[in-house]
């Protein structure tokens, strides 16, 4: 596909996230970008953390608590750890502790027990970024601790969206915001967690294809796995949809479930773009544990703090500071006559609706960098 319009933009305008599309000759069979095929062995295995350490009983009590977090631990030695992911938080043991002083090799925790304490604290000041975690009294903390890194372990570029009143377009942006990653080559994920909405499936597509919903993953339990999400969610040309089959139910989603799924959705996709409603959602601190980005729509310029689009007008709004407003976004006749006809990716059909999606700039920077290798 050729992305990019017949005028071109001035070059000084940065292009870190435009996306523009000429047509649709394959949005409905996407690639599959770089980061994801690369990703995917990760994504099946789930977070996970290194331990350095000879002693025995030390890892044996870093697996138990890694475990009831959660997450795989791997044990190695200090000449392994330049292949390990960089996301994956390394402990070292008491004994290899003086290893990781000496060397420039990564240390997020140094773990001992109570004798080793003096010996930990006296290498510590010696790593300031390292914490430190005495055993058995800190497994509390350090399960914490692993369990929200794993969360936050995923390579997946999440984007919540949120307006200040209901029914500017959030749910239509955001779509066509997930759908425009898809024809950027990522594998990208719109979640549906408007309380107020029971509306997004007949937005999006005339019928709704085949796949789970919240309803399912409500009585799943457990630990939810990345490639499940990818097998199982419903798809419209290629961009994966989690929302309800009926009703609007979203406040009926709770804390555990509601991570549990963000944290194997953000191993699993390249790029998520989560609806949240209205502001002020009942999860928000939860939901602000896994998101790279938060913008907010607003029906008039200045009425929302922070990164903001103003919906209703095209372009950006004169007068606003460079940076907070993102720019304008307008419900077209365009776009209302595909949600008519049930095939909302008909809109991306115009040109100045791409455009208008790739001012905005809402796509994280790994679609350009995958334009610029292509």
């Amino acid at each position: 596909m050729k992305w990019l319009p017949t005028k071109v933009r001035p070059q000084d305008v940065p292009a870190d996230s435009r996306y523009v599309p000429r047509g649709l000759d394959d949005a409905r069979a996407p690639a599959v970008s770089a980061p994801a095929a690369a990703s995917e062995a990760n994504a099946v295995a789930g977070p996970a953390c290194v331990v350095v350490s000879a002693d025995e009983r030390l890892v044996a009590q870093c697996a138990e608590i890694a475990v009831a977090a959660a997450v795989r631990i791997t044990r190695c030695d200090a000449r392994e750890l330049g292949g390990i992911d960089a996301r994956s938080p390394v402990l070292w043991g008491a004994d290899a502790a003086a290893l990781a002083a000496a060397s420039e090799l990564r240390c997020d925790v140094l773990v001992g027990g109570e004798e080793q304490a003096e010996q930990l604290w006296a290498m510590a000041s010696q790593l300031p970024l390292a914490r430190v975690a005495i055993l058995p009294g800190a497994r509390r903390w350090l399960g914490e601790y692993l369990g929200l890194r794993g969360m936050r372990a995923g390579h997946g570029h999440t984007l919540a969206l949120q307006a200040t009143v209901g029914g500017i377009g959030a749910s239509t942006l955001a779509f066509l915001t997930a759908h425009a990653g898809t024809l950027s080559g990522l594998r990208s994920l719109l979640v549906d967690l408007d309380p107020h909405s029971s509306r997004l499936w007949q937005r999006i597509c005339a019928q709704r294809p085949g796949g789970i919903g919240w309803e399912q993953l409500r009585g799943s339990g457990g630990a939810l796995a990345a490639h499940q999400l990818l097998d199982t969610l419903p798809q419209v040309g290629g961009t994966s949809v989690l929302s309800w089959e009926r009703g609007a139910f979203a406040d009926g989603i709770d804390q555990q479930l509601m991570a549990r799924l963000l944290a194997a959705a953000r191993q699993g996709f390249d790029f998520l773009v989560l609806d949240t409603g209205r502001a002020g959602h009942p999860q928000a601190q939860t939901i602000g544990h896994f998101i790279d980005r938060w913008v907010t729509l607003c029906d008039a310029p200045g009425a929302a703090a922070g990164e903001h689009v103003v919906c209703g007008q095209y372009g950006r709004p004169r007068g606003q500071e460079e940076g907070r407003c993102l720019g304008g976004f307008s419900r077209s006749p365009r776009i209302e006559k595909a949600v008519s006809r049930g095939q909302l990716i008909d809109a991306f059909k115009s040109r100045a609706l791409r455009q208008q999606l790739a001012d905005l700039r809402l796509l994280p920077d790994a679609a350009h960098e995958l334009r610029s290798a292509a």
